[in-house]
């Protein structure tokens, strides 16, 4: 009896029905005339061929025996017709036993594809941008399709969506959706999932629009936004306050700040250590504490004492939403003015105007170089240009900012 595991299912290729093969060609016993093997004059190993319909099916041996290539072009044909056919009767006749998983038919719903392409892609994102990614899908995509087999969505169906998410104004939404799609279906493609790649050209017939950046302040006017900021108080709550301050020292990145947590900071030493399941680029940073930043920090624990996050609002386990920092920036009047992102812009400028090295600033921003040349010869730290470069900014942000010590008490200990 022969038993074919999954394993065994043959690599097949097929060549056109003109094409001729070079080589002798041989019958094997007892089996249909169409099924040979020969020995290819460039190889030195015997192959198996099947010709059937117009179309010549072939694989190597990878053996010198021809009595192994009798037996391998018999598992071979037994393969194909079981591939084929797969019926009881045929089965019965050749006595033969095949593992049910090799055949059992995969799930190929889009949300199926696009959920196991996310837990692959996982593992290298932060979980904010994986979250990200599948509301982005979910809302705009799986929606409409999820339930839909991967090989019966079109090109059509995609382009439909799209042109409605245009519609109401969702330009930059449109394009990363578009470019959701493209490794999904590449995905699939490599899985052996489905066949063609439909998002080919979807790009060239989106609508060109000009790419808003994040809206952030001149220099001039950073003494003002940091006195607003220092007056900021809600529902007698100065928490977002402190973490608009917090982000204006040490130019993170939203969801790195809001989801700091204490044991990530030496105080003794200076030092914030975010993880790099937190970064962006999956790198640990170093981020260099200015004295504003450990005093600002001190404060910080003694009014909203913690063991676990930073900035919270009822329990120190849940931290505080994403959104509480441009609701606070709106709520001082500084909607469509300034974002949270923003103060990574300004620091960059007024760092480069006075003469700090870009490699330097660009390292303390956790940027990746683009030239994957450069990148892989600059690979240093700048730690100790880094530290005098956020004690500078420490000193910037206290110099201009020209905060009423009778009024705002403990904000003048900051700056």
């Amino acid at each position: 009896m022969i038993v074919i595991n999954e394993v065994d299912l043959p690599n097949v290729k097929t060549r056109h029905r003109t094409a001729a093969i070079p080589g002798t060609k041989t019958s094997v016993p007892n089996y249909p005339k169409k099924l040979k093997i020969y020995m290819n004059n460039a190889s030195p190993y015997w192959w198996v061929t099947y010709y059937e319909n117009g179309r010549t099916y072939r694989k190597s041996c990878k053996t010198t025996d021809k009595l192994e290539a009798y037996k391998q072009a018999k598992i071979f044909y037994e393969s194909l017709i079981l591939l084929k056919y797969q019926h009881p009767k045929h089965l019965q006749k050749h006595d033969i036993s095949i593992q049910k998983k090799a055949y059992e038919k995969r799930d190929t719903q889009l949300k199926t594809i696009v959920y196991e392409w996310l837990r692959n892609k996982a593992e290298k994102w932060t979980m904010a941008h994986t979250k990200e990614v599948e509301k982005r899908l979910g809302k705009n995509l799986l929606k409409y399709f999820g339930e839909i087999d991967i090989r019966r969505i079109s090109k059509n169906h995609l382009l439909n969506i799209l042109e409605r998410m245009e519609s109401r104004g969702a330009f930059s939404l449109t394009r990363r959706l578009v470019n959701d799609c493209r490794k999904i279906w590449q995905y699939a493609i490599v899985k052996d999932i489905c066949k063609n790649d439909i998002t080919t050209g979807l790009s060239s017939v989106l609508k060109q629009h000009t790419v808003k950046h994040f809206c952030a302040l001149g220099a001039n006017e950073l003494p003002k936004l940091m006195n607003d900021i220092a007056s900021y108080e809600k529902n007698n709550s100065q928490i977002e306050k402190y973490a608009l301050q917090l982000i204006a020292l040490t130019f993170v990145r939203k969801n790195e700040l809001l989801m700091a947590t204490w044991n990530e900071f030496d105080l003794d030493k200076r030092v914030w250590k975010i993880p790099a399941e937190r970064m962006k680029m999956r790198v640990e940073h170093t981020v260099p504490l200015s004295t504003q930043s450990i005093k600002l920090l001190q404060i910080l624990q003694t009014k909203y004492p913690s063991n676990h996050y930073l900035f919270y609002k009822d329990s120190p386990t849940t931290p505080l939403v994403g959104h509480a920092l441009i609701v606070a920036l709106y709520h001082l009047g500084y909607k469509s003015r300034m974002t949270v992102h923003g103060f990574r812009s300004i620091a960059s400028t007024i760092l480069n105007e006075n003469g700090f090295k870009s490699d330097v600033i660009e390292r303390q921003l956790a940027h990746i170089e683009g030239n994957q040349v450069r990148r892989a010869y600059n690979r240093a730290e700048y730690l100790p240009e880094r530290k005098e470069m956020m004690q500078w900014w420490g000193n910037y942000l206290e110099k201009i900012s020209n905060f009423e010590s009778e009024i705002y008490p403990e904000t003048r200990l900051l700056f």
